[in-house]
């Protein structure tokens, strides 16, 4: 059954990737968080204080991943990225 919601650790599984490549490249990174964040009209719970955890639409964040595939790995289009 696929879930309609993920943790941290479905989406650690998902990409294969740790919790801190993920945050430092994707989730905190200034380009990407504007655009994740629930604040924002997103689709990421972050956490706001200790013991809470982050929340993903499962489904977006699939969605997500796979449109910014090349730019997230290239580090290309964002002019403060050297």
């Amino acid at each position: 059954m696929n879930k309609v919601w993920w943790s941290m650790q479905d989406l650690k599984e998902k990409t294969g990737y740790s919790e801190d490549w993920l945050k430092e490249n994707i989730l905190l990174h200034p380009r990407y968080k504007k655009i994740l964040d629930i604040e924002n009209g997103g689709f990421v719970y972050y956490p706001e204080k200790k013991g809470e955890r982050w929340c993903f639409i499962a489904s977006r964040m699939e969605e997500f991943l796979e449109k910014h595939f090349r730019d997230i790995f290239m580090k290309i289009g964002d002019p403060n990225d050297n």
